[in-house]
């Protein structure tokens, strides 16, 4: 199947009894391997060209066992392909593959194709089972296994296609398919062995029921990696004269014998050496015999991934090396020890010590006792350079079979223990925030004097880049040491500059002082994010028990306890020393609040502009004598309901319109429609609010579930997903076409299943209900725009906005890159980090955007690191774009109508100021940026020019706040400058994080809470 991008999957290789001896021939030509044809050709020799060109090809291909290619675009692939002559295709929603008799579709035959690659060209198959799980039958019958020998794929294929030629008349194997569930298994070696010596063409198999009965076999698209189809293949190669899998990392064990000589053996020992990615070369002191293919789906047994050279004696692997962190992360009292692997030859990029770069290849272990009894081992294996390109999985221990076993769903009550084995999504939850993926093994985890592997022995071995045998420590005493350690390594993996909570407890290598670290920045004195009864701030300094964080380790039984997943006890020695570090802290120099209405300090406002309080009665705005409050917005395209007439900012307040929501992140209006607003739900469900009422039945439902790929799918169109809970993706925006009442056509913006990926699609209403969206087939979605790598955890962007043009605008944040200086923002062949301009109808980006050589055609501005929400004034058409900062500030971007083509500085610039000291400035300063020190800025919310007519003296002001520190401002922009800078957080009278803001057909304004209200802005 050309042209198609494989994942692999390692079956498990069975059969390792299968032969008594093995003889391998010493020279080309000559027959010995068992189960060779008679006169069939010993494999590819040297002159063999167009042989030698499919070998390579299949072999310079990432290697599949099994392939999927679901419905959709050509190209889209899991773990194997199949294809079945149903009224419908067998996708993600049907995880069941049927063959026997359906009304109206007549026999039901399925294809199914296993790739070979890492089964070497000419290697002498011993055994091959064909293996399929089976979930109903109406009674006993038989699946007939057919080799198809006609080429296929997803564009060409039909039933006709195939027919009763385009497979063998004689049944390859026969499956039994008895009634009730369970593995079923037929021999089809002699079919495998005519594919690897290229006597027959693999163009998959048949599976056509005998006897028209319905029988259910378990599809690729089930999510338990056990059930899927596989093909188990136990062989030998004249290379090593093993029968093996040793090109995919795994041993049948079994005789060995002479390697063999001539071209053939070149041929095989390439083939090791490219499935592996060691070298082939001879006495290579780099070559890694211990490698693992580059594969993202686990080993179903952890005797599999390395650890142990020998599991039935626990003796490890050679290359194995134990450490332990400095600080413990809490496991629910569970006792633990660590292991790590790296790649000969290779090293750890150190050159940040504060994010490690850890080699492709390395892989690492943690085994967990509780109540002194083995549980599980969790694993970890980074296959390829990618920044997703990880491998999490967790084994539970059956002493009965001396090994440990994959489990995906996670474990309760492990081994009659209290402690529960995680799913793998949470797994990615807690390890997906930062690009190293690995806790505990760090610079300052690492800074301590053993036993294990420390930054002193890994110096002096020379696995560091840049050596430190000093190693990086917490600043302060032993107690404040403590305490900022534990937290930095149990909360600091999600608390971190690269995501939305705002309080941050990472330590970096930089902090010399406690004074100088975000967990003091942000914790000391500031006013917690959410309400936490009986907490006066985040930390209360001398008083741990009205500390928000202490009371929130101390909580358990909901998602306000700290860590929030995997754990049902708390710490006592962890909250011993966080309580012991607080009680002996004085109060900050000045004690910033996070949602209070009072200013902040000096230099925490715009640049050339400070805010005052509207009820303060100030008469100025600022320093820079701006002019008077309520004066006229002067010249320029704010000149526009400039609400010259007015003494100030209005009295506002916010009215309830509706509560009950789960996770609403934004809220739109169909173009001239004062009846209905649509809210986006977070996990994928787009709610409908009519004539003020909050609909019970979904416009559209899109769940997937909170884990990519979503496991198991949370609706029956389940495109939407976030790797957690806490991830920053789901659907996040949603825009309706300017002749949405003649069309019905709108567009989504979302991380998509199952990797993630951020997309722009479209969709459309039902023709017979406005109230609802059209799910018919192919209307779900009905195109994508967009669909770029991404992974969905953080800095995904998310506005879509129809611009005065006429084109699609969408906001799309950098991905999180660390190192900073790596952002994809300021790459111009990337979507990420960048304001994209698209023609609808086209689907390309119109005349305008950037252009050049390797520039991406739909980027209209670039060097924006994660801008939530942007937004146009109706009246100018002028941009507003809000970018959520990194540590220090917060801007806001007001870009001129029909501008464009502009860079805003990041990763170069933070707001207006170098992220790297003696930087040359770069890019567009901001109109408005609120620094973090003051207390105003953590992360900003855009919101719009108010062009309602309920409040006339708001007319041509843009309204917008700060989710972290849950303040609101309001602003003018008179086209040059921005004027009448004024704070409003105490006449809103709000100590929720407003995640977004909404705008009606009407142009009054909304703000959408996290908490699940959606508030209107009125007059008082």
């Amino acid at each position: 199947m050309t042209g198609v991008p494989f994942l692999v999957m390692r079956g498990v290789l069975a059969g390792a009894a299968a032969a008594a001896a093995i003889g391998c021939s010493t020279a080309p030509g000559t027959e010995g391997e068992l189960g060779r044809p008679a006169g069939a050709s010993h494999g590819v020799g040297e002159g063999d060209s167009a042989a030698l060109g499919a070998a390579s090809a299949a072999l310079s291909s990432d290697g599949a066992v099994c392939v999927t290619i679901q419905r959709g675009t050509l190209g889209t692939v899991r773990d194997a392909t199949l294809w079945q002559n149903a009224p419908g295709w067998n996708d993600s929603a049907s995880p069941n593959l049927s063959t026997g008799w359906a009304a109206g579709a007549g026999r039901r035959r399925s294809v199914v194709y296993f790739g070979l690659s890492p089964v070497p060209v000419g290697a002498t198959v011993l055994s091959a089972s064909l293996v399929f799980h089976q979930t109903y039958a109406v009674e006993s019958s038989a699946v007939s296994v057919h080799r198809v020998t006609v080429p296929w794929d997803e564009r060409t294929v039909t039933w006709w296609s195939i027919g009763d030629s385009g497979f063998e008349g004689e049944s390859a194997a026969t499956l039994a398919a008895e009634a009730g569930v369970g593995a079923r298994a037929t021999d089809v070696s002699a079919l495998v062995q005519s594919w690897a010596l290229g006597t027959a063409r693999n163009d998959g198999v048949l599976l056509d029921e005998e006897r028209a009965h319905t029988t259910y076999l378990r599809s690729s698209e089930i999510g338990s990696t056990q059930e899927r189809p596989r093909l188990d293949v136990c062989y030998v190669t004249c290379s090593d004269g093993v029968m093996n899998g040793l090109e995919v990392g795994l041993d049948c064990g079994g005789p060995r014998c002479a390697p063999c000589a001539g071209p053939a053996a070149a041929t095989s020992s390439a083939a090791a050496s490219s499935s592996t990615g060691a070298s082939g070369a001879a006495g290579d002191p780099c070559a890694d015999a211990a490698a693992l293919p580059p594969d993202p789906l686990p080993p179903a047994r952890l005797s599999e991934t390395g650890l142990y050279a020998d599991i039935t004696t626990r003796s490890r692997a050679a290359g194995t090396r134990e450490f332990r962190p400095a600080y413990e992360l809490w496991s629910d009292g569970a006792a633990k020890r660590r292991f790590v692997y790296l790649p000969p030859c290779s090293t750890v990029d150190t050159s940040d010590m504060d994010h490690w770069s850890l080699p492709v290849g390395a892989r690492f272990w943690k085994e967990l006792r509780a109540e002194g009894v083995a549980v599980e081992t969790r694993f970890i294996h980074r296959f390829g350079p990618g920044i997703d390109d990880w491998l999490f999985a967790a084994y539970a221990w059956d002493p009965a079979r001396n090994d440990a076993f994959l489990v995906e769903a996670g474990v309760e009550d492990a081994r009659g223990t209290a402690h529960d084995i995680p799913r793998t999504a949470d797994c990615w939850e807690c390890h997906g925030k930062l690009p190293e993926r690995v806790l505990g093994f760090s610079a300052l985890q690492l800074s301590h004097d053993g036993p294990g592997e420390t930054m002193a022995s890994l110096s002096d071995a020379g696995w560091l880049t840049v050596p430190m045998r000093g190693g990086v420590r917490p600043p302060g005493d032993a107690r404040a040491a403590a305490a900022l350690g534990y937290l930095h390594a149990n909360c600091g993996n999600c608390h971190n500059s690269t995501g939305v909570a705002t309080l941050r407890t990472r330590l970096l290598a930089a902090n010399t002082t406690v004074e100088s670290t975000d967990t003091y920045t942000t914790g000391v004195g500031v006013t917690p994010s959410f309400w936490e009864p009986g907490a006066l701030y985040r930390i209360t300094p001398g008083d741990p028990e009205s500390s928000a964080v202490v009371r929130r380790m101390d909580h358990r039984g909901s998602r306000a306890q700290m860590p929030p997943i995997a754990s049902d006890a708390a710490d006592a020695a962890g909250l011993a020393a966080v309580r012991s570090w607080i009680e002996g802290l004085g109060p900050p120099p000045e004690a910033g609040s996070g949602g209070g209405s009072g200013g902040g300090a000096a230099g925490g406002a715009s640049v050339g502009v400070s805010s005052t309080s509207a009820s303060s009665g100030s008469g100025t705005s600022g320093s820079d004598g701006a002019g008077s409050v309520g004066s006229s917005a002067g010249s320029g395209s704010g000149s526009i309901g400039s609400g010259a007439a007015c003494a100030g900012v209005p009295r506002l307040k916010l009215t309830q319109v509706a509560a009950g929501l789960a996770t609403p992140v934004f809220l739109a209006s169909p173009p001239g429609d004062r009846s209905r607003m649509f809210v986006l739900e977070k996990d994928g469900v787009v709610r409908l609010i009519k004539d003020g009422v909050l609909r019970s039945t979904p416009f559209l439902d899109l769940r997937g579930g909170t884990s990519c790929p979503p496991s198991p799918p949370a609706s029956a169109n389940p495109l939407v997903c976030a790797p957690s809970p806490t991830a920053e993706g789901g659907l996040l925006g949603m825009a309706f076409h300017p002749r949405y009442a003649e069309n019905g056509r709108f567009w989504l913006f979302y991380t998509a299943a199952p990797r993630g990926n951020v997309t722009i699609a479209e969709f459309r209403r039902s023709a017979s209900n406005p109230d609802v969206a059209d799910t018919s087939a192919g209307s779900v979605p009905v195109r994508t725009l967009l669909d770029a790598r991404h992974g969905g955890w953080n800095h995904a962007g998310g506005t879509l906005a129809f611009g005065p043009d006429g084109y699609l605008y969408a906001s799309v944040g950098d991905a999180a890159v660390t190192p900073y200086s790596a952002s994809p923002a300021k790459d111009l062949s990337s979507p990420l980090g960048k304001i994209l301009r698209i023609d609808v109808d086209s689907g390309l980006g119109p005349p305008g955007n950037l252009s050049g050589p390797g520039v991406n055609p739909l980027v209209w501005d670039y060097g924006l690191r994660n801008p939530w929400r942007i937004s146009f004034d109706r009246g100018t058409g002028d941009l507003y774009i809000a970018d959520v900062g990194q540590n220090a500030w917060e801007e806001l971007d007001i870009e001129p109508a029909r501008a464009g083509r502009r860079d805003y500085g990041w990763p170069a610039m933070e707001g207006d100021h170098c992220v790297a000291a003696g930087c040359s400035r770069v890019g567009v300063a901001p109109a408005v940026e609120h620094s973090h020190s003051s207390g105003e800025g953590g992360s900003i919310t855009g919101g719009y020019v108010y062009r309602g007519s309920a409040i006339p003296c708001l007319q041509g002001r843009y309204v917008y706040g700060d989710y972290g520190t849950h303040r609101f401002w309001t602003l003018r922009w008179d086209g040059s400058r921005v004027r009448d800078h004024v704070e409003i957080t105490a006449d809103l009278e709000s100590r929720l994080p407003a995640a977004s803001f909404g705008e009606d057909a009407a142009g009054e304004l909304y703000v959408v809470m996290l908490t699940g209200e959606v508030l209107r802005v009125d007059p008082r």
